[in-house]
């Protein structure tokens, strides 16, 4: 009887650390959810960073006709049409 009673208090030891680890655990999973972004913010997001390559691309664009303009003058003495 003494040894059931040893093992029954090893086991309701083990079984507090595990609860304690996983509430632990859950506790940092919540602390990470709140930090994540979702959908709505990813998708919003991704309609910027669109945006922009669109913006860049229209000025790399731009200032490659400027400088094949300057080239075309000092090479050429005008600009071709």
């Amino acid at each position: 009887m003494v040894k059931e009673t040893t093992f029954e208090k090893k086991i309701d030891a083990l079984t507090s650390i595990v609860e304690k680890g996983f509430t632990a655990i859950a506790g940092d999973i919540a602390d990470i959810r709140k930090e994540m972004a979702t959908k709505d913010q990813i998708f919003a997001l991704q309609t910027q960073v669109n945006s922009i390559e669109n913006d860049i691309r229209g000025m790399k664009h731009s200032k490659l006709e400027f400088r094949v303009a300057d080239l075309e003058e000092k090479v050429f003495g005008k600009v071709r049409a």
